[in-house]
């Protein structure tokens, strides 16, 4: 297995660490559960998890109104101050003159940091995806903003365009990854590694024999203490036991969600993690998008309780 030398990348522009994602509880008439909302967001923080973020894809984000974008901001925001908190949070739209209104509105509160996507309606040329890192990344030179890289967007950027932004975007810090593809996550890695790249945990393992990278870390309400142990093979080069716990999470996952009978949007999959450890977290999506089936989150709870609880 090839290695490589981590001193000789470039200083990566946002610090390595592990990105939490908090999943948005509504009520029957889908209005924002603050209560939830701040109990799962205690529960993180009290875990040690300080780097949060709301509104990805997870997160709901493409589907909530300016309204219910204020909320979720306002009450995320208030239970983020304190020392080592950093919120994240995103703006997904149609409209870059949308993404931007969002993120000038949670800029007002105080937030500098941000997750954005590319606009979905159709894929982007080379030309229109520089002037939409540059139009929205350059309204807040004083901000940092991460690129969500997902297919949903109709064109996943490869290392080489990342090569083609970093020197034109000073503020463009960091990527978030959800893919398998081993070549891919090489090119990202090489060809971009200003950038610090978050990956899910199937391949966070992978994305370290390249060089320093993070982990977006989805089961760690479920798993803190093992969420950790992965992050820390990782960052220290512990290649073995880095791939071993990769593969107790794909374990994970292939088990908790391997009886549903039919595909659901991601945020469906990460309420039920939430679900699984508070099971008054309400599971309901937006509409018209629907959740897992009573009958499949049963299933996943027996399978939780059976076989990986006590991972911890």
């Amino acid at each position: 297995m090839a290695t490589y030398d981590r001193r000789s990348r470039p200083k990566a522009r946002s610090p390595q660490g592990m990105l939490g994602a908090v999943d948005i509880p509504w009520t029957d008439d889908f209005r924002l559960d603050e209560n939830s909302f701040r109990r799962l967001l205690k529960r993180l923080k009290g875990h040690g998890f300080g780097r949060l973020y709301v509104m990805g894809t997870a997160g709901e984000g493409y589907a909530m109104s300016d309204a219910l974008f204020r909320d979720v901001v306002d009450v995320f925001v208030e239970e983020m101050r304190g020392p080592g908190l950093v919120p994240q949070v995103g703006a997904i739209s149609l409209s870059t003159q949308q993404v931007i209104e969002r993120v000038r509105y949670a800029h007002g509160k105080g937030v500098r940091s941000f997750q954005i996507s590319l606009p979905s309606w159709g894929p982007v040329s080379d030309s229109e995806m520089l002037t939409f890192f540059r139009v929205v990344c350059g309204s807040f030179p004083d901000s940092e903003f991460l690129h969500y890289n997902l297919v949903r967007t109709k064109r996943v950027l490869t290392g080489d365009d990342y090569r083609k932004i970093v020197d034109l975007i000073p503020n463009l810090t960091s990527t978030k990854q959800s893919t398998y593809d081993m070549g891919l996550i090489r090119g990202w890695m090489l060809r971009a590694p200003e950038l610090q790249h978050f990956f899910l945990q199937h391949s966070f393992a992978y994305g370290s024999l390249f060089g320093e990278c993070s982990l977006l870390c989805s089961m760690a309400g479920l798993f803190p203490k093992l969420t950790r142990e992965y992050f820390e093979a990782g960052r220290t080069g512990d290649a073995a036991r880095a791939f071993e716990l990769q593969r107790t999470f794909i374990d994970v996952g292939e088990s908790l969600y391997g009886s549903a009978k039919s595909a659901h949007m991601d945020g469906a999959y990460d309420k039920l993690l939430v679900w699984l450890t508070d099971p008054s977290f309400p599971r309901r999506l937006l509409p018209p998008y629907e959740t897992f089936s009573d009958e499949d989150a049963t299933r996943a709870r027996q399978a939780y309780e059976a076989r990986w609880k006590a991972l911890g």
